[in-house]
């Protein structure tokens, strides 16, 4: 049996020094929208049929990466525009989330920065405003705040599979 044709994982990545700067006391988030450079936030690699055709707004997020100064608890929430939640149920755009705990972050040999990974994960993701951005919004779900500036660098990065 043949194994089937997977579609290469496009990486969408943050920037330590414009997202995610500012200091997020327990259970505050920061929103920001992230696009992808080879097309205001989504592939030019299309489908394997179509291999040059600009790939559409929805994509499966496969992997989460966090790199973070500070050992905290993060949970990562996906929306489908960048008007992001809202008291109102029919307006709200959430998509889904995922949490790391303190737990989870790891360091090589006691020393540098906290890694957080999922894999195998299966969040449909779809871009309802059309901006060619990834809606995202990073909650501190620690007790000990997060820090801003410098000393509370943190990079979320997805790998995502996109849809033909």
């Amino acid at each position: 049996m043949a194994s089937p044709t997977r579609i290469p994982h496009i990486v969408i990545r943050s920037d330590k020094d414009t997202h995610f700067t500012g200091a997020l006391a327990q259970n505050a988030g920061e929103d920001e929208n992230l696009a992808h450079p080879s097309y205001a936030g989504f592939p030019t690699a299309g489908h394997a049929k179509k291999p040059d055709a600009i790939a559409s707004s929805r994509i499966f997020i496969r992997e989460l990466r966090v790199w973070s100064d500070q050992n905290l608890s993060w949970e990562v929430q996906f929306y489908s525009k960048d008007t992001f939640d809202d008291t109102d149920a029919d307006v709200d755009t959430f998509l889904g989330s995922f949490t790391f705990a303190v737990a989870d972050g790891l360091q090589v040999a006691g020393a540098g920065l906290y890694r957080y990974n999922q894999t195998k994960l299966e969040l449909f993701y779809y871009d309802a405003d059309k901006t060619g951005e990834i809606h995202m919004k990073l909650v501190n779900r620690s007790t000990t705040s997060k820090n801003a500036g410098a000393t509370g660098e943190v990079v979320v990065e997805i790998a995502a599979e996109p849809l033909a």
